[in-house]
């Protein structure tokens, strides 16, 4: 049975394009049922009432709340490539593996000036559907490095060229920010205010990761380190 996404299980109709899927693409008619999330941690299982593509009518028949795998979160917060399909990547395979969420930056040498972040999410909500997930992961762009929000986070490790080589000890932290640097690294200024933020400058691997491959190693370090 697939999910599918209803932001709201009090409005019961499905979106538009989650119904065009289930209508057109799994060809499923009236009182076929269906599994749900809304993203926010509920499940649900639903019928449907109405074979409309614009106004698919649900019969809500359960819900109930998923508890997250791991109490901890994890965030990756990153300077985009100018490549954006890298990032899509990303998103998609992080997202699969359990990422919180994302946090897309401007810094000194970052070739992007925005994201297209309606994007990010859509990839992220067919990641959470493919693989089974009920939590979707928030995705943000902060026009500079120093607009990141490090306050929120208990541990923040920087992915630095610059840094001591490590593979990530056994880690402990309720909310950790995983920050990857543009492609040619962190200008000065910018280590110099990391510094001032109390972050751990590691860096992971002998060899220069591209950006995204740096995000997901990084991640999966996190994930068995935690």
């Amino acid at each position: 049975m697939g999910l599918f996404y209803l932001p709201d299980f009090q409005s019961a109709v499905l979106p538009e394009p989650e119904a065009r899927h289930a209508l057109q693409v799994l060809r499923l008619h009236k009182g076929d049922e269906l599994l749900l999330t809304d993203g926010k941690g509920h499940r649900g299982k639903a019928r449907i009432l109405a074979e409309k593509i614009n106004q698919c009518q649900l019969e809500i028949l359960e819900q109930e709340k998923i508890p997250t795998f791991r109490s901890e979160e994890i965030h990756l917060a990153v300077a985009p490539t100018k490549n954006s399909e890298r990032m899509d990547w990303l998103v998609e395979k992080a997202t699969e593996l359990g990422c919180n969420g994302f946090h897309f930056f401007k810094s000194e040498r970052t070739g992007r000036n925005q994201l297209n972040l309606d994007r990010l999410q859509r990839i992220a909500l067919s990641a959470i559907k493919q693989s089974g997930q009920y939590y979707l992961p928030e995705i943000h762009w902060y026009n500079s490095l120093n607009a990141v929000p490090f306050s929120s986070f208990d541990r923040i490790i920087t992915a630095d060229l610059s840094g001591k080589e490590s593979r990530l000890a056994p880690l402990s932290f309720q909310k950790m920010l995983l920050l990857i640097g543009p492609e040619g690294d962190f200008s000065p200024a910018e280590l110099e205010f990391l510094q001032r933020q109390q972050t751990e400058a590691v860096r992971f691997l002998p060899q220069v990761l591209r950006t995204e491959t740096a995000g997901l190693y990084a991640l999966t370090l996190a994930l068995v380190s935690g």
